[in-house]
Order: structure tokens, then sequence, then C-alpha cells
């Protein structure tokens, strides 16, 4: 189950990355284990030994130090996301867990409210998510709306070749890219697989595609960058070319004729 949810966080847009999905995925992977942790420690009523209290102070300690720094030192604008479900996911095993110590034979019927407050909620994030924009977690090109070029505007290509997925194989062309700033890039991946092309230095952080399915277009406006940039492919790391961005020559200065 946590294998198949960290694939579907990191394939179906939902992280902004493949790796945020597997980091997501990792930290999700150890509060379930924190929560084992304390559901074996609390196995038959809470003790009150002090090697009892000492363990659920580490417990607390380590939640917050991983949340504090996840919230303060990261520059990954879904971290409040995945805290929130975290939230969701742990209120009513909190409360379902008292309840069934304290008051069993309540147990039914709360289990039974949040069973349905869980449906209510599912249902209507599907719903806001097929009327609202289905990217709000994913940045999108700044000068791209809906992958529209304004008409006249040049195109850079850069081809994902066909077979590229094989180790070894050409991958890019051109394999190094040279472009004017402000200049426009498009890749088309010719390949049936789906790649992405990914800034290699911070993760993705300057630029991202996601996933280009076989026949699709990622479009990359140039004008804030300038220099070398590493790019690869998530899905297949050994896939790595590059793109320069210079400088644009500047404009002729006009001189006015003496009268």
């Amino acid at each position: 189950s946590i294998g198949l949810a960290g694939v579907v966080i990191s394939y179906a847009g939902i992280a902004h990355t493949f790796i945020d999905g597997m980091h997501a995925l990792t930290g999700l992977t150890m509060f379930i284990g924190l929560i084992f942790l304390s559901a074996g420690i609390l196995e038959g009523g809470v003790s009150t030994s002090n090697r009892a209290k000492a363990t659920t102070l580490v417990i607390i300690a380590i939640s917050l130090s991983f949340a504090t720094f996840a919230l303060v030192f990261n520059t990954i604008t879904t971290i409040p996301t995945f805290a929130a479900i975290l939230m969701i996911l742990a209120t009513p095993a909190i409360v379902i867990a008292y309840v069934s110590m304290k008051m069993p034979q309540y147990l039914r019927p709360v289990g039974g409210i949040f069973s349905l407050a869980a449906v209510a909620g599912i249902s209507t994030f599907i719903v806001f998510g097929l009327v609202g924009p289905d990217t709000y977690l994913i940045n999108e090109p700044e000068l791209v709306e809906d992958g529209v070029v304004p008409e006249g505007t040049d195109l850079f290509s850069i081809i994902i070749l066909e077979g590229s997925d094989k180790e070894g194989a050409p991958d890019y062309e051109p394999d190094a890219a040279e472009v004017q700033r402000g200049e426009i890039i498009q890749w088309i991946n010719e390949d049936i697989l789906p790649h992405t092309v990914t800034s290699s230095a911070d993760t993705g952080m300057t630029f991202d595609s996601g996933l280009i399915n076989a026949g699709d277009v990622f479009i990359l406006d140039t004008a804030e960058l300038v220099g070398e940039y590493e790019y690869y492919c998530l899905v297949h790391p050994w896939m790595i070319s590059t793109i320069t961005v210079i400088e644009a020559p500047g404009e002729p200065e006009i001189i006015e004729p003496l009268p």
C-alpha cells in the first residue's frame, strides 16, 4: 500500500517531481512506523513508567524536529499539503484510539462518523478537482498558458529521441544546445515512453517538465535564465544533456543626424 501510494504521488502530478514524491513517501513511512511504535507502547493501557514517558518524549521530539526542519528550511511548495494529509490521517486515529480505550461502546458510531467524513472529503476533492485547475500543485511555465505559444514566437526545438530510455543510447538532439536569453525552447518526445526535462543542480527547482508522454511537448521560456544548465530525465537518470543560455546582443544605437 505504501509503495503504491508513492508511485501514485510521484507519477500523478501530486508531487512537483518524482524525487519530491519519494521524499514524501519516506516521511510518511517513518510516521506510520511511529504510529505502530506508539500502539505497541500503549498495548494493555497507558503506562506511567519512566520508560514509556521517555519513549513518548522521543517520538514527539522526532516528529516536531522533522516538521520544523521541513517547514523552515525547504523550498518545496507542497510541504504544507503533505503536512495536512498527515494531520488528516493522525486526527481520526488518535480519536478512535482514545475512544476504543476509554469508551469502547462508542467505537462503532465514532468510526462510522469518520468513515462518512472521509467519503465526503474525498468526494469533494474529486469534484473540485474536476471543475478546478488540475495542476494546482505544479509550477507552470510562466510564458505559456495551456501550452499555447503566442503567434510569431521563434521556437528552438530539442528532440527526445526514440529508444533514448536505453542506457548509453542517444537521448536528446541536440545534446548540447545554445540559445539566446528570451528564446523559447521546446522538447518534443518522439519516444514511446514518458520522459522528463529536469534541471540537475537543484532537482527541478529551476525547471521541470513533469512527465512528457509520447508525442507531447514541453515548452520553456528562457527569459529568466542565463548560463549553462545541465538537465536529465527523472525516469531515466542516465539521460543527461545541457542547454546554454547566452545574453542576446544589444540593439544597435540609433544616432540622429545633425541638422
